[in-house]
């Protein structure tokens, strides 16, 4: 198999359906901390890779923490009514792009300002011990469409991925819902992931912070692309002993103008190297444009797969990454 890390980004943005593009982007910029970088109509000629009608107007946003280009959402909606793609009945049947994490400086002022500008967050974050040297407060919140907000700060071990100069972080991860921990970790490993961490939690307060009404366990395991960008990680996360059928993916409708995670973005110099490389690990459902206007990247190559669990995940082609 064909090293593919030098040929792939960390993960550089994740797109998000909202029902109220005005609404969301007022959101995560007073919420969040974050600022609109870009707006605009979504090119008809995406809607063959982003599996929407031709005839659905769409507008976009692109919302970021910092400057660096690095761990950015972007925001699309539609005028014509949606739905949420996970409900909560989904959560221990269904897989897919699942929820998005954030490093912040102060978790207790974030949940409030989440409270404060419409979205849900719980009172208190919940307390867990990653490993002997990283302890956080983590808590699962909302927007106002509902997409879950993974929010954490370090009570021990904050120095070992240095300082935060801004109120809540880039994205640090997106966390998917798998059904096979195994199979998803050996497809991004061969995207030049690495394990961070690899976890069965079981904690005090564990059903409460995801919102399962019944005590659950779950592998979880946290994957970095490159030693020296935190960010831009890969969190997959599986139900233990739940005596469930085996969950299926949400890809049917994680599409415009339906409201949650759509997918997430990655750099790549060579996307067809990447694909012959990630098909015999599950990757399908390819479509690619060799020219397009991308929201957030301008005109390039554009391939479109999913991965394991059905994950929608774009291939932005770029003639060399920055690191």
């Amino acid at each position: 198999m064909n090293d593919l890390a030098p040929l792939l980004s960390e993960v550089r943005m994740a797109t998000l359906g909202v029902s109220q593009l005005d609404r969301s982007v007022e959101f995560y910029e007073q919420a969040l901390g974050y600022r609109c970088e870009e707006r605009g109509q979504v090119d008809p000629g995406l809607a063959p890779l982003w599996q929407f009608h031709p005839d659905l107007a769409l507008e976009y946003a692109i919302l970021a923490a910092d400057d660096s280009g690095r761990g950015r959402i972007r925001l699309v909606a539609a005028r014509t009514p949606g739905k949420p793609i996970w409900s909560k009945a989904d959560r221990l049947t269904a897989t897919g792009a699942y929820a998005l994490n954030f490093r912040c400086q102060d978790i207790h002022q974030q949940l409030q300002l989440i409270r404060n500008h419409g979205g849900e967050a719980g009172e208190q974050p919940h307390f867990w011990e990653v490993s002997d040297q990283v302890h956080v407060y983590d808590s699962m919140s909302a927007d106002p469409d509902g997409t879950q907000l993974d929010l954490f700060s370090y009570a021990r071990g904050g120095e070992l991925r240095g300082p935060l100069s801004t109120p809540v972080s880039v994205i640090q991860t997106v966390a998917l819902a798998v059904a096979d921990v195994a199979k998803s970790r050996r497809f991004y490993q061969a995207m030049g992931f690495r394990e961070l961490f690899d976890r069965v939690l079981d904690f005090e307060g564990l059903s409460d912070m995801l919102g399962v009404e019944r005590p659950v366990r779950i592998h979880n395991v946290n994957l970095m692309k490159d030693a020296e960008i935190v960010p831009g990680r890969v969190e997959m996360f599986a139900y233990l002993d739940t005596g469930l059928p085996a969950p299926k993916p949400v890809i049917e409708r994680a599409i415009p103008p339906n409201h949650g995670p759509l997918s997430f973005s990655l750099l790549t110099t060579d996307a067809s190297i990447v694909l012959e490389a990630l098909k015999p690990l599950g990757a399908h459902g390819t479509r690619r444009i060799p020219s397009i206007s991308v929201p957030g990247f301008g005109r390039c190559p554009l391939t479109v797969l999913l991965g394991p669990d059905g994950e929608r995940i774009e291939l932005v082609e770029v003639g060399a990454l920055e690191r």
